[in-house]
């Protein structure tokens, strides 16, 4: 462990708790496949309680290909328990009572393999 982890690596988690909304982190198996007649994806998924902190990208993260309504969502690495945000997983949240599913298609996470935090692009659908 560096030693920024030593010293901040538990900042992020109690911050996000107490300024985060209530969200679920669905995360999709391994062996999910991809059924052409019914247009649909079949395979199991997992679901995890997790506290979430959801901003808009601003103009210079935009990159030429997120969208204006791509999300960011930032999130403790604790709350997964060791596992990696991956592109086929998707984070569930309430907006305006209305359930949003975000898809991840970005990951942001620069810590290698011990991140603090995860920091996602997400489309919503």
């Amino acid at each position: 462990m560096a030693l920024i982890d030593q010293i901040f690596g538990s900042i992020p988690a109690p911050l996000i708790s107490e300024f985060g909304i209530n969200a679920t982190y669905v995360k999709a198996s391994s062996n999910q496949v991809y059924d052409p007649e019914t247009g649909t994806v079949l395979g199991s998924t997992t679901k995890i309680a997790i506290k979430a902190v959801i901003t808009q990208l601003k103009p210079e993260e935009l990159q030429g290909f997120y969208q204006r309504t791509d999300v960011k969502i930032i999130f403790a690495a604790s709350l997964l328990s060791g596992y990696y945000p991956q592109t086929t997983d998707s984070i569930e949240y309430a907006q305006n009572s209305i359930t949003r599913t975000a898809k991840i298609i970005d990951i942001l996470s620069y810590r290698g393999d011990n991140p603090i935090m995860h920091s996602v692009v997400a489309r919503l659908g």
